[in-house]
Parts: structure tokens; C-alpha cells; sequence
């Protein structure tokens, strides 16, 4: 029984807490409605502007680095303009002089063979007035041509 008694306290001296904390909480609640909360986001707003300030910031030296490195890359150009431009006439001077002397020669051709053909009626001419003003060295150079294959035909 001692124990019980012992509960008994002890559940009544619970009891008295609880029921204070509800009073107080009741109290509370009733102050609840007259506070007013206002929501404070200028703390937060402070850190964003801070934050986008810094990336600001560091996207202004971002531009910069990027700025310097293309500079450099365009300054170290493995061959200047100048020199690729004399490469270009270096090539195309052989070829130009190549077609050039290929068109020389095509044409040098043509004056050949037209030389040629004078030279060849000259001769025919010259030994048609030969044999007309010696006609006995007709008879001798007939025989000869038709045993001499080599020896073009008379025209």
C-alpha cells in the first residue's frame, strides 16, 4: 500500500504540472492572436545581393583571363601572314612558269612543223627546177627512188 500511496503522489503531483503547463499554454494561445508576425526577408535578400555581387565579380575576371589567354593564342600564330603569303608565290610561280613554257612550246610546235612543211615544198620546188633544167637526171633518180623505201613518193 506504501507504494501505492507513492504512485498516488506521484500521478498528483503530475497531474498539478500538467495542468499548469495547459493553463500557461491556454494563455498563450490567447496572446497568439494579438501578435502580429511580420516575415523579415532582408537578411536573406542581403546575402543573394552579396553573392550575385561576388559572381559579378568573378565572371568580370573570368572575361578578362579568357580576353588575355585569346590574345596570346592569336600572337602565337605558328607561321605569320607574310610568310604564308610568300609560300603561296612560291608555289604558284613554278606553276605559272610551267604553263607558260608548255604554251611556249605548243606553240614552237606549230612554227616547226610549219617551217617544216616550207622547207620540205622548198625542196620539192627547187628539185622540180632542177629537173626540168636537167631532164637526163630524172631518169637516174627514179630508178633510185622506187629501190629506196625510205624515200617519200612524188605528190
Amino acid at each position: 500500500m506504501k507504494k501505492m500511496e507513492e504512485y498516488m503522489e506521484l500521478l498528483t503531483d503530475e497531474l498539478s504540472g500538467f495542468e499548469a503547463s495547459i493553463k500557461k499554454l491556454e494563455s498563450l494561445y490567447g496572446k497568439l492572436d494579438t501578435i502580429k508576425v511580420k516575415a523579415d526577408s532582408s537578411n536573406i535578400e542581403h546575402r543573394i545581393r552579396e553573392f550575385l555581387n561576388e559572381q559579378e565579380r568573378s565572371t568580370d575576371r573570368l572575361e578578362k583571363r579568357i580576353t588575355v589567354q585569346q590574345s596570346k593564342i592569336e600572337a602565337s600564330r605558328g607561321l605569320p601572314e607574310w610568310l604564308l603569303t610568300l609560300y603561296a608565290i612560291g608555289m604558284l610561280l613554278p606553276l605559272f612558269t610551267i604553263g607558260y613554257f608548255a604554251y611556249q612550246g605548243y606553240g614552237l610546235q606549230g612554227q616547226k612543223r610549219k617551217a617544216f612543211e616550207q622547207g620540205q615544198q622548198h625542196i620539192i620546188d627547187h628539185f622540180g627546177d632542177y629537173f626540168k633544167e636537167h631532164p637526163e637526171a630524172y631518169g637516174p633518180y627514179k630508178i633510185w627512188k622506187s629501190k629506196d623505201p625510205g624515200v617519200p613518193k612524188d605528190r
